[in-house]
């Protein structure tokens, strides 16, 4: 699927249509900002309302392609270095393509070849089972 999407799927700022449904018939405290509409919707779910989440929003460009843009760093005019947030919805063997459209700085040790910190609960799990 190549059709642009152009889709907020994730907004700090602005309130999502999940917002007037009721979390505890989720079994959850907080709503994510986009719900799948189905078992085959394969959106990735955002969240960074959480200690250092430093998500401001989530687009989809396309169906496994998504722009971020993050929150500016503390004490800084809109300078931004790091990044902090939560996916789900992930399917396996599924490449993701995420641009982050405002990491302002003019250089970084990822250009130098260093990888992003990824942490999945299903494989923590998974490894204190063996």
């Amino acid at each position: 699927m190549n059709t642009l999407l152009n889709k907020i799927v994730y907004d700090q700022q602005e309130p999502a249509l999940t917002r007037a449904l009721n979390p505890k018939s989720y079994e959850v405290d907080l709503l994510p900002y986009y719900l799948p509409a189905n078992k085959g919707d394969t959106t990735l779910i955002f969240e960074g309302r959480f200690e250092s989440g430093n998500l401001r929003r989530a687009i989809q460009i396309l169906e496994f392609e998504y722009q971020i843009i993050l929150n500016a760093d503390w004490n800084t005019t809109s300078h931004t270095q790091w990044f902090y947030f939560s996916v789900a919805n992930t399917k396996k063997d599924t490449e993701y393509k995420f641009m982050i459209i405002n990491l302002m700085k003019p250089d970084s040790l990822y250009n130098s070849g260093m990888k992003p910190i990824f942490y999945s609960e299903r494989q923590a799990k998974e490894k204190s089972n063996l």
